[in-house]
């Protein structure tokens, strides 16, 4: 039901997020005409989703949580506007992002509530951004200092480079940009890219009815077998 709220939430430009009370879910969409996310672009399928913890995990209000949901955006927006940023630096075989071409939606939620709901969203979506999904993880990490850098480049990092700390020349690419574009191609070759807003909510409504109930799979579409996030990549553990 959280997820189903959050779906029917409006669309905010992630440029135009302002803080406000409160802890939940969020889901973040591309509009941009970026080659990798081309299948996506424009859809209802989030290129990444995610929560925000409140707080307080006793609180009963908004106000208790602490303005962590817009905090969170807020962040991922610095992250993308830091790639954006970088774009003049860029090496020819890679296409620049732009913090504009990124819209999000949002819900404050009752405490606890946002675990379930972005477990649901991940293996509704698969999306391409999210660790679990195996192709392009990294966004969401938050840098470490020199002296415990790891030794791995996250795939984020590798097709949208500009954080400093993964610029360090000493780490290598943990995967390469061919290999992250075959994963997003994969992903969504197997995982239909959702398009209409009210076939989607009419979907999320189905999967209530018991009867004849479709199994949630838990394996990435990439498989099980596929390497994902590694403990010696720099940036330290996604945001969970």
């Amino acid at each position: 039901m959280v997820s189903i709220a959050l779906l029917a939430q409006p669309l905010i430009a992630l440029e135009d997020i302002q803080p406000a009370y409160g802890s939940g879910v969020y889901a973040i969409y591309y509009r941009g005409e970026h080659p990798l996310y081309a299948s996506i672009s424009g859809s209802e399928t989030p290129i990444y989703v995610g929560k925000a913890d409140p707080a307080n995990h006793d609180a009963s209000t908004a106000r208790e949580q602490g303005a962590k949901l817009t905090a969170r955006l807020l962040e991922h927006a610095g992250t993308i506007g830091t790639a954006e940023a970088y774009a003049d630096q860029l090496p020819a075989h890679l296409s620049p992002i732009h913090l504009r071409d990124f819209v999000c939606r949002r819900l404050v939620c009752a405490t606890n509530a946002q675990l379930v709901a972005e477990k649901h969203l991940i293996r509704t979506f698969w999306p391409i951004w999210n660790s679990e999904t195996k192709a392009c993880w990294g966004m969401s990490k938050h840098g470490d200092a020199a002296k415990t850098r790891a030794n791995k480049r996250s795939p984020w990092d590798v097709v949208h480079p500009g954080r400093a700390w993964a610029l360090d020349e000493r780490l290598v690419d943990s995967l390469t940009p061919d290999q992250i574009g075959q994963r997003i191609a994969e992903t969504l070759e197997r995982v239909p890219v959702r398009r209409d807003h009210a076939a989607l909510l009419e979907e999320m409504l189905e999967g209530f009815r018991q009867e004849d109930a479709a199994i949630e799979s838990h394996t990435p579409p990439v498989g099980d077998d596929v390497e994902g996030p590694q403990p010696d990549e720099a940036g330290g553990a996604d945001d969970e």
